[in-house]
C-alpha cells in the first residue's frame, strides 16, 4: 500500500484533508498531521517558535516514525516551504515530493520577478494585516481566504468548513509576522534536491503564487511543473475531487 504524507496550509489542520482522502484510490494509506500551533489543541508554549524551523522537526519526526519506507509528501502553500526545507536536510525519508503553490520569495533570483512578486504580495496580504490589526484573527483568516480565492471565497465556503480553519484563527498572529521568519531557502538550496518533485500551480491563481511555484520547479533538477486548468490557490478546497485526481496520478509516477 502506498503512503501519502499531506501537509496543510495555514490557517487549518489535518481534518481540512478529509474530502480529499474520501476521493482517494483505495490503495493509498494517508497520514494528516495538524501542524504545531495550528487547530483547536492547547499550544505548548507561546507559540514564538512558530515557523518553518519547527514545522520541518516537527515532520522529520513523524516521517522517522514511519517504519519501512519513505513516504510520499505532499503539501499545500504554508506547508510547501517546510515540505523543501525537509527535503533539503532529510531526503532519505522522502520518496517523492507534490507541491501545491509554494507562496514565498527567497526561491526567486530574477529581479523582474522579485519585484513583481512582491508588488502582488503587498496587494494580496495589505488587506489582511489590516483586518487582524482592526478586527482580530478571525476577520483575518477571511481576508486571507478572499486574498486567495477571490472576494467573497470564505463566505461561500459550507459553515463546517469555515469552522475548520477559524478553528486555527490563533496562529494569524504568528503567521503575519509573530513568529519567526521563514527559513531562507534559495535557488542554489533547491538544486541540490535529488528526490523526485512535482510543482502544480492553478491557472486563475494569483501573480504571485504562480511566480514562486515556476521559481521552485526552475530551481529543482528534473521537477515537473503542472499548470491546473481554471483553478485558483483554493483548489484543494474548491475542487476536492479535481485535487484527489491529481495526487492519484502524482502518485503514479517515479519516486
Amino acid at each position: 500500500m502506498k503512503k501519502l504524507v499531506l501537509l496543510h496550509g495555514a490557517p487549518g489542520d489535518g481534518s481540512l484533508w478529509q474530502p480529499i482522502v474520501d476521493k482517494l484510490s483505495a490503495d493509498v494509506h494517508v497520514i494528516c498531521p495538524t501542524l504545531r500551533w495550528f487547530g483547536s489543541g492547547s499550544w505548548p508554549d507561546d507559540g514564538s517558535g512558530f515557523g518553518t524551523a519547527a514545522h520541518t522537526e516537527q515532520l522529520i519526526k513523524l516521517l522517522q516514525a514511519e517504519a519501512g519506507r519513505p513516504c510520499a509528501v505532499a503539501a499545500w502553500s504554508y506547508s510547501t516551504h517546510v515540505l523543501l526545507n525537509a527535503l533539503i536536510r532529510r531526503s532519505d525519508l522522502i520518496s517523492k515530493a507534490f507541491l501545491y503553490e509554494p507562496g514565498l520569495n527567497t526561491y526567486l533570483r530574477d529581479e523582474a520577478a522579485i519585484e513583481a512578486f512582491n508588488a502582488d504580495s503587498q496587494a494580496a496580504f495589505a488587506p489582511v494585516a489590516e483586518a487582524l490589526r482592526m478586527h482580530g484573527a478571525k476577520s483575518a483568516v477571511e481576508a486571507l481566504f478572499d486574498a486567495s480565492g477571490g472576494a467573497g471565497c470564505f463566505r461561500r465556503m459550507p459553515e463546517e468548513r469555515r469552522r475548520i480553519y477559524l478553528a486555527s484563527a490563533r496562529m494569524m498572529p504568528l503567521l503575519m509576522g509573530g513568529g519567526q521568519p521563514p527559513a531562507n531557502i534559495t535557488a542554489e538550496d533547491l538544486s541540490r534536491i535529488v528526490t523526485p518533485v512535482t510543482v502544480a500551480f492553478g491557472r486563475k491563481t494569483r501573480r504571485l503564487f504562480e511566480i514562486a511555484s515556476r521559481a521552485v520547479a526552475d530551481a529543482i533538477p528534473g521537477a515537473e511543473l503542472r499548470i491546473v486548468d481554471a483553478a485558483d490557490h483554493m483548489l484543494p478546497e474548491k475542487e476536492p475531487q479535481t485535487f484527489a485526481a491529481l495526487l492519484d496520478e502524482w502518485l503514479k509516477t517515479r519516486g
